[in-house]
């Protein structure tokens, strides 16, 4: 019996972020050159398969059931890779040529707009629906939903009274060794954390980067190596508050972790997630389906269960969640982020060596 979306859905309060996926990529078949002796010949059609391989950096308990949706409707067989996003992009960056992957999905447009020579342009047929935040001008990625980045603390470790409500109150010395922080040169979250926070506090006069050079001295050295482990962490009591995602934080919540949620008072972004056909891939009409799938009123309805945002705008967040109106955001600036990204990784792993 075909399994329904609506059924797995409760899987979502499981934990495990990162766990990997069980499936095992196959070889995908070779793709045509379309070259002639004599003359050049006309651009062929991609050719139709039954099969796409899918590098992905999303949740297994949530992605994998939309997955098996899209599977079960297109009869088309999903090979799954499943790693950190900067992983993904290095893997992808290093089969140049012999493209593995056919889609990449997760993490924040801001990394797909920094490695868009290793993507497929393709515009969505759903593109129509999409919020502005959504597209891409040139059709290297789309966005798939979205959620504000957000501080979290326990509320077992901190009152409520006491409880920060903007960036600069991480730099209190109470928090110092207390602030669960992953690795923003490989965790997207958490190079959108640090972006919403220099673009909060100026780009021009560098008093962005003087902020994140203070945080760093009151993380005092305790940095984790992936998204996951920073609302583990807060939501165990090992650390007293927590940069990361919306979504995470209200999963955690509604599982009834000790947490709750802070909207910074200086603004926050939102970069939508994203997916993109990675170039030259081997089965391409496979994977624009897969795009126009995720995109779909169909899937972008249930995002409200899952704690995310859609980015159609057709369809409302849901009550559960503060209302978009009510929370302050930054201006983000994608050019901005996109080509400082270097410079702030130099900076982050400088600050981190002293």
């Amino acid at each position: 019996m075909k399994r329904k979306l609506a059924v797995l859905l409760t899987v979502t309060l499981c934990f495990g972020l990162l766990a990997g996926c069980g499936s095992k990529k196959e070889d995908a078949p070779a793709a045509s050159t379309g070259t002639g002796d004599s003359q050049e010949a006309p651009a062929e059609e991609p050719k139709e398969t039954k099969s796409m391989t899918l590098y992905y950096s999303n949740s297994t308990d949530w992605a994998d059931p939309i997955i098996q949706e899209f599977e079960d409707q297109t009869g088309i067989k999903v090979d799954l890779v499943q790693d950190g996003t900067s992983s993904l992009f290095a893997r992808i960056k290093a089969e140049a040529g012999n493209p593995q992957a056919d889609v990449v999905w997760g993490g924040v447009i801001d990394t797909y707009r920094a490695n868009q020579d290793m993507l497929q342009q393709y515009t969505s047929s759903n593109v129509d629906a999409l919020k502005d935040a959504a597209k891409d001008a040139n059709g290297y990625y789309t966005g798939f939903d979205m959620g504000p980045m957000v501080m979290i603390y326990n509320t077992e470790l901190v009152d409520a009274a006491g409880a920060p409500t903007s960036w600069a109150d991480l730099l209190d010395e109470k928090y110092k060794g207390q602030i669960a922080c992953a690795d923003p040169t490989s965790a997207s979250s958490s190079f959108a954390c640090m972006m919403s926070i220099i673009l909060a506090y100026g780009t021009d006069d560098g008093k962005g980067y003087e902020f994140i050079e203070k945080l760093v001295d009151n993380l005092d050295g305790k940095i984790l190596d992936s998204s996951s482990g920073v609302y583990k962490g807060v939501a165990d009591g090992e650390y007293m508050v927590g940069l990361t995602y919306e979504e995470a934080a209200l999963r955690y919540i509604q599982s009834g972790a000790n947490i709750a949620i802070v909207y910074p008072s200086e603004g926050t972004s939102s970069s939508p997630s994203g997916m993109a056909i990675v170039k030259d891939c081997q089965n391409l009409k496979n994977a624009q389906k897969f795009i126009d799938y995720l995109s779909s009123k169909e899937v972008q309805e249930q995002l409200g269960d899952l704690n995310r945002r859609s980015v159609r705008s057709d369809v409302s967040d849901p009550d559960t969640m503060e209302a978009w109106d009510k929370i302050t955001f930054v201006n983000m600036d994608i050019d901005w982020t996109s080509s400082h990204t270097q410079e702030f990784n130099d900076m982050w792993n400088d600050l981190i060596s002293r």
